[in-house]
């Protein structure tokens, strides 16, 4: 299993896994704004300064997420996905990890995040890997399901 940056091969595996896992694990429906950001992660994510990671296992897409540089110090990764059947492996973790040190390589203070009570494995990992709760930095779009940011500082 790899961890690779966003290329041409991938991208269609983002919207894919993505708006799957909002859909059918979360029963939500994906806003406007999510489906621009997924269809076009160079626009939205890496021209500005961020990045799209995957993994992916035997050439198949199996977890994605995205960062996004809010402003000349912070950053915020969303949209992290793992794939139902790759659960339980540490894969999301290893993501989050990639983020951290994809904003440590540019120099970023801080590294936040937008979740939702509903996550309880998800918000315990963050926790324990120095995530704690924060207002919204400057930058940061703050979507109508987001009930929890947090922040870590780099």
């Amino acid at each position: 299993m790899t961890i690779d940056k966003y290329t041409e091969k991938n991208k269609g595996d983002f919207e894919r896994v993505w708006v799957n896992w909002l859909t059918n694990s979360m029963g939500l429906q994906p806003q406007k704004k999510d489906i621009e950001e997924v269809q076009n992660p160079v626009l939205n994510y890496i021209n500005s300064g961020g990045m799209v990671f995957y993994a992916n296992n035997n050439g198949k897409c199996i977890g994605v997420v995205a960062i996004k540089k809010l402003n000349l110090t912070d950053y915020e990764f969303c949209k992290l996905v793992v794939d139902e059947k790759a659960r339980g492996f540490g894969l999301g973790k290893r993501l989050v990890q990639k983020c951290i040190d994809f904003v440590k390589e540019e120099n970023g203070k801080n590294l936040y995040l937008q979740s939702f009570h509903k996550l309880e494995i998800a918000v315990k990992m963050y926790k324990g890997m120095g995530f704690t709760d924060a207002s919204a930095p400057e930058g940061m779009l703050v979507v109508k399901r987001t009930e929890i940011i947090m922040k870590r500082e780099i």
